[in-house]
């Protein structure tokens, strides 16, 4: 899913900034994944391992932030220019993430993942383990979100 509106609220509103940060910085970026499904992730972690394509997750549903709602993927919204990163395009939009609090993909080291951005406050060690032990699955960490209330807490 690409809709922004599935993420968690706080980190709605930390997109918002970070999408009209980007366009004063003339960084066309187009967000290309927010929420998965079950089915979603675990297709995607099949990728690479037992379907064809190149490995693009390490994760396994629910151990991803995008099954939590916390978490976002984008591209340089330029066709055919996606995923350049010649001009140093990510780092640019990496550092805008960073500044609003986000962790950012780029900045790991066994496993770099520069289109990606996600709420360090919610995974401690860059892992869901915390939400795991807490909720147990995504669903019942949703159902307790107060929309609205993402205002105050930002």
């Amino acid at each position: 899913m690409r809709d922004v509106k599935m993420l968690h609220p706080e980190l709605q509103i930390i997109v918002e900034k970070f999408l009209l940060k980007c366009k004063e910085q003339g960084l066309p970026v187009l967000i290309t994944q927010t929420m998965r499904t079950k089915e979603a992730q675990d297709a995607l972690y099949a990728q690479g391992r037992t379907k064809p394509g190149r490995i693009v997750t390490q994760v396994m549903y629910p151990n991803s932030a995008h099954c939590w709602g916390v978490a976002f993927d984008l591209c340089r919204n330029v066709k055919g220019k996606e995923w350049d990163n010649t001009d140093k395009f990510y780092n640019k939009v990496g550092a805008i993430g960073k500044s609003l609090g986000l962790t950012w993909g780029g900045d790991w080291k066994d496993f770099v993942d520069l289109p990606h951005f996600e709420m360090a406050k919610f995974l401690p060690n860059n892992s869901a383990a915390t939400l795991i032990k807490q909720y147990g699955t995504p669903d019942k960490f949703i159902a307790g979100w107060k929309i609205g209330s993402a205002a105050k807490a930002v």
